[in-house]
């Protein structure tokens, strides 16, 4: 039975790329899927990826378009030509019906027949039988083979300036002032208060700390979580004395102000948090939300923070959808897309990093069973053109590279494109454990003259 995508669509696009068969594609006004090419994953996965994925829950099943496994499987296998699917495919059916218990091929009725005729030799007298035979000691084990991995070669590109990254990252000066120690140890004091500002302007902090233990987005606000237990009491007294004066704060009708107070904090505390307490998602992908007063925080303190922390661009916050234990992770796709990169101004430099995936998807098709779990390097290219840094990156393990023909939102090769506002004289850069790190050097500016892009 195809599946079907219903008014409620928001159009947030989430669905699209988890099928299989790009059956999934934008009309006018919502998402909508071609029955002719919905085989409702199966081949692919024990689940409707897009029913997982989608965040109102809008992806359901189509009750005038009622197919079968076989039906399904068919078509899988007729979209699919390059796929070899086994007969135990991934299919939603046989995960609710449960797997048939295999059973054992019977023996060969001439063989059997054979065996019972076959005549059994007497056995010995005990008193002359032959003394066994000392058994031979178990030769060892041979110590398991370790894969030791060739280092990969350096590369180099037009524009790249001379010498090593960790050499030029020495003569970069950080104009920064947030990772000072002095200034650090500030932002560690002050983390119950700025835990109230929004989530992406704690994000930049702790980026620009250079250290979670100074800063951290999650543990900001924890502790002004905590704070405002006290401040949102102390405000409620405030109020009571504007309304009835000093007499109601010294009486018992304070009580009802304070708990008033201790309400709003605990009900906004749970709001903040709602991402990790009614979607368990992992911390890394939390939205920490602001407090109440933290929007105009974050305008107070915006232009003294956008001259201290210079962070031009976050990593993006996958869209919220269903999350489970086995499911493609939003992150590694974003990964794959080549989106999840960071853009800080240091004053004398641009600080571009780029994460590449990490794991290879389970995709739930024959060929998964010889792949490794951890994504093999990709090669890229680096260009510095027009005022913009680009980024290529490619799969280059063959293996890889078959699949993704097969799999929806994992393409064969990304292009990110990072616009700069200065111009830049040259680069460094140094990839290792699936990070691209890269300095870009600005063109010192000369009196008089403005900036302009390359």
């Amino acid at each position: 039975m195809a599946t079907m995508i219903t008014s409620e669509c928001i159009n947030c696009g989430a669905c699209e790329p988890e099928c299989p068969n790009n059956a999934i594609s934008q009309s006018e006004e919502l998402y909508v899927i071609d029955p002719l090419l919905c085989t409702e994953c199966v081949g692919f996965h024990d689940y409707e990826a897009c029913a997982a994925v989608c965040p109102v829950d809008c992806c359901v099943t189509d009750p005038n378009n009622v197919e079968g496994e076989d039906a399904l499987i068919a078509r899988a296998k007729a979209i699919h030509q390059d796929v070899a699917f086994p007969d135990t495919f991934e299919s939603r059916f046989r995960k609710a019906a449960g797997q048939p218990a295999a059973v054992p091929a019977a023996k060969p009725a001439a063989a059997a027949s054979a065996a019972e005729a076959k005549p059994v030799p007497a056995a010995k007298p005990a008193a002359v039988a032959a003394a066994p035979a000392p058994k031979a000691a178990p030769k060892p084990a041979p110590p398991p083979k370790v894969e030791v991995k060739a280092p990969r070669p350096e590369k180099h590109f037009a524009g790249e300036v001379a010498g090593s990254f960790d050499e030029v990252l020495s003569s970069v000066h950080q104009r920064s002032a947030l990772g000072k120690p002095l200034i650090r140890s500030a932002l560690f004091i002050a983390q119950p208060f700025l835990g109230a500002l929004p989530h992406r302007d704690k994000v930049a902090l702790q980026k620009s700390a250079g250290s979670s233990a100074a800063f951290s987005a999650g543990g900001s606000t924890a502790l002004n979580i905590l704070h405002n237990l006290v401040l949102y009491p102390l405000i409620g007294i405030v109020i009571a004395a504007i309304v009835g004066g000093a007499g109601l704060v010294f009486s018992p009708g304070v009580n009802s102000y304070i708990i008033l107070g201790v309400l709003v904090a605990l009900v906004e505390g749970v709001y903040r948090l709602k991402d990790g307490i009614f979607r368990a998602k992992p911390v890394e992908e939390i939205e920490f939300r602001a407090a109440l007063y933290g929007v105009p925080l974050s305008i107070a303190l915006k232009p003294l923070l956008a001259r201290q922390y210079g962070m031009l661009r976050a990593a993006p916050i996958p869209v919220d959808g269903f999350y489970a234990r086995g499911f493609v992770d939003k992150l590694e796709r974003e990964r794959r897309y080549g989106n999840v990169y960071t853009l800080q101004d240091w004053g004398d430099a641009y600080f571009l990093r780029l994460e590449f995936p990490t794991r290879v998807p389970e995709v739930g098709i024959p060929e998964t069973s010889e792949l490794p779990e951890e994504m093999p390097d990709y090669d890229y290219d680096l260009a510095l053109k027009n005022g913009h840094f680009i980024i290529k990156g490619r799969v280059v393990d063959e293996r890889i590279r078959k699949i993704t023909s097969s799999v929806g939102a994992f393409p064969t090769e990304f292009t990110t494109v990072v616009p700069l506002k200065e111009k830049v004289q040259g680069f460094s850069h140094r990839f290792g454990d699936k990070l691209l790190e890269i300095l870009l050097l600005k063109q010192p500016a000369r009196a008089g003259e403005e900036s302009r892009h390359l």
